[in-house]
């Protein structure tokens, strides 16, 4: 979420953005407006704090007049209810008529030449601000392992929020993070995943990894991306044994057309393992959409597999994750798109290893990078 700065006077824009770099904001993060044509391009991007001069010049090097109450209209006109507002002018004696105006839209009135007072008013809205930060995507990693690749795809920026780790970065116009849980797991996937889309609202929400496989149905090294996903551990246990109860969670199918277009890519195989040194597939296999199926514990022995295997025909992939990602989607108010991509490294029976991991997590996490880049380029 971006803070506009709306501020013609090069050494009082000098010495807010100084405080707003002292306070760990981004430059990425600081929109400069030096009138109001500049003010008008940058209205529709998504902002949550502006800090507003009362007189700034219409044209670049136009003359400073007052258009404070014009500033504030349009914000207001725009719909950007939920962006903080601080106005900070060097001309104080102009309060008293503005100021019944600015306080109705909950915008707060600073005097400049008042520093410490100014900038703590700032702060508290800035401790706001990161309390309301809103991401369009966000991309969840069970592992370490998993999240590593990121670092040579993106320039992101490591930032820890509520005690999870996030990797902020952008993607085109779209804002996201690399979120990496505390824990692999049902249960630290289900709170993780469920507690971040309430709070950033994302538009989409991915996983991205290394996962197992049910021999027949997936290949080792295949990229699986999820159409739909089931717990195979829900049910009842009674003295007749276990009676599986599975509830499944489809992805949209509009979604999942998408998806399947960005398979269908006739070098896209080629494409995604460009860079990896490292082991490979003794055999290359084509990326498919597939089911998934999660539970809470590691497998490696084929009995459990032939056991899971028969609760559903076309199951393909198996995890300890992504059931969670995509029930979190589903019950959340937000309703984010799910993308769930991970590459088949084993199937999970005593010939279990971990030769093509860092090959499964790198594939995976180049895919779902290109699909959100194509998915936000399309809106």
């Amino acid at each position: 979420m971006k803070i506009l700065l709306i501020e013609d006077d090069d050494l009082k824009s000098k010495a807010i953005i100084a405080h707003l770099k002292e306070r760990d904001i981004a430059d990425s993060d600081i929109v400069h407006a030096k009138n109001m044509t500049d003010f008008a391009a940058y209205l529709s991007h998504e902002v949550g704090l502006f800090i507003i001069d009362f007189k700034v010049p219409n044209l670049d090097s136009g003359n400073a007049i007052s258009n404070g109450k014009v500033i504030l209209e349009s914000i207001v006109k725009a719909g950007k209810n939920d962006a903080h507002l601080l106005a900070i002018s060097s001309y104080p004696a102009d309060f008293p008529e503005v100021r019944d105006e600015f306080e109705a839209q909950g915008c707060i009135l600073a005097d400049y030449r008042n520093t410490a007072g100014w900038k703590s008013t700032l702060d508290h809205l800035l401790t706001q601000l990161k309390k309301n930060i809103r991401f369009d995507f966000l991309i969840f990693c069970a592992l370490k392992d998993e999240r590593r690749p990121y670092s040579a795809f993106i320039d992101g920026r490591a930032v820890t929020r509520a005690g999870i780790n996030f990797l902020d970065f952008e993607i085109g116009k779209a804002r996201g993070a690399v979120v990496l849980l505390p824990q692999m797991g049902l249960v630290n996937s289900a709170i993780v995943a469920a507690t971040c889309i309430d709070r950033y609202k994302p538009k989409l929400v991915a996983m991205s990894g290394i996962c197992g496989g049910f021999e027949g149905r997936t290949e080792l090294g295949q990229l699986l991306v999820s159409k739909m996903a089931y717990e195979y551990q829900s049910g009842k246990w009674s003295s007749d044994g276990f009676q599986n109860d599975p509830y499944q969670v489809p992805v949209d199918a509009g979604f999942v057309s998408f998806v399947e277009l960005l398979l269908d890519q006739e070098d896209l195989l080629e494409e995604l393992e460009k860079g990896f040194r490292g082991d490979r597939p003794t055999k290359q296999t084509t990326p498919a959409v597939g089911i998934f199926t999660s539970g809470s514990a590691v497998i490696a022995s084929q009995e459990y597999m032939d056991q899971i295997k028969i609760l559903h025909r076309k199951v393909n992939g198996l995890d300890m994750e992504i059931f969670a990602v995509h029930r979190a989607a589903e019950l959340s108010l937000v309703k984010p798109i799910c993308l769930c991509a991970k590459v088949v490294v084993d199937l999970c029976n005593s010939e279990k290893g971990d030769n093509i991991h860092q090959y499964g997590s790198y594939v995976s996490s180049r895919f779902v990078l290109k699909a959100i880049e194509r998915y936000f380029s399309l809106e």
